[in-house]
């Protein structure tokens, strides 16, 4: 079979199984699964095909999904074909599983916020709406004024709570790509073990700037934009240095040869939320005062 024959069949293929998880994921209880999939034949087209093949690929199938899904699922059927693709193109250019994530989640964030975008000055969604409905939920043994603020928090804490969602995604679908790279002979890199995760030092600047912005003035910027910003900074920086906390755990489980104790930490960070508070300061001990060089001193001098 000519090359270019054998091409245009695959194209059709990964095409049409695309467009079939996209009906699926759309109009089924199984979409919670095949939402998961549907990056997939993109990531694999990114990865054999060049950039404007795949564009010309992806442009047909948001045509064709909002021809049988309608507007909305066509905005998320592009979405998620850009995603796929840009991950698949890192995969290829770049050899950088970190690259690959960082860009799909960059992908995604952007839908997320075209799609409420659409929803708002399209089909006239309104947040503060559905914040009041969300109201009528109020468990009865909370206070009404610390369930508005936990609302108001939610509302200004969005951004990051999207551009987390959106790392987590891309994550899951590089995880999947993996696996099904395997099973492909596809060489999908790997991100470095979480022991040898490690942020650059200068996120403790800002993470305590931050930090001092909401507690002296946290009163004068209440309601304003620079309160939003602030507090999703904030909250962008404790995720990640909760991440270097659980990556010195992990790092000194690996340097002391317990790896008995590494599913025991993972479970007790879903059995004790509050661990996470211990992690984070971790994190900022590693990175301030470079815990995991004086470990391993420590550990070689015996």
């Amino acid at each position: 079979m000519p090359s270019k024959t054998k091409q245009l069949a695959e194209n059709a293929l990964l095409l049409g199984i695309a467009l079939v998880l996209l009906f699926v994921s759309t109009y089924t209880v199984a979409g919670v699964v095949t939402s998961l999939l549907l990056p997939l034949p993109f990531v694999l087209l990114g990865m054999r095909r060049t950039m404007s093949s795949t564009i010309w690929i992806v442009v047909v199938f948001a045509f064709l999904g909002g021809v049988f899904t309608g507007i909305v699922s066509a905005l998320m059927a592009l979405t998620v074909a850009l995603w796929g693709a840009v991950m698949g193109q890192m995969y290829a250019k770049r050899g950088s599983a970190l690259a690959a994530i960082t860009a799909g989640a960059a992908v995604v964030f952007l839908g997320y916020v075209a799609i409420l975008a659409l929803s708002t000055y399209i089909f006239g969604l309104d947040l503060n709406e559905m914040m009041k409905r969300a109201a009528e939920y109020k468990p009865p043994f909370m206070p009404q004024e610390q369930f508005d603020q936990g609302m108001q928090l939610v509302k200004m804490g969005m951004p990051a709570f999207l551009v987390m969602m959106s790392f987590i995604q891309s994550g899951i679908t590089h995880g999947i790509s993996r696996l099904v790279g395997k099973r492909m002979r596809l060489s999908v890199p790997a991100l470095p073990p979480l022991r040898d995760w490690s942020f650059p030092r200068s996120l403790l600047y800002y993470y305590f700037i931050s930090m001092m912005a909401l507690l002296f003035m946290g009163n004068d910027l209440e309601g304003t934009f620079w309160t939003s910003a602030v507090l999703n900074v904030k909250v962008m920086l404790d995720v990640i240095l909760t991440l270097q906390g659980l990556a010195f755990c992990f790092f000194s489980i690996h340097l002391y040869n317990r790896k008995a104790l590494a599913p025991v930490l993972i479970v007790s960070l879903f059995i004790f939320p509050p661990l996470t508070t211990i992690l984070s300061l971790l994190g900022i001990f590693d990175l301030g005062v470079n815990l995991r060089k004086r470990l391993e001193t420590r550990v070689k001098r015996g």
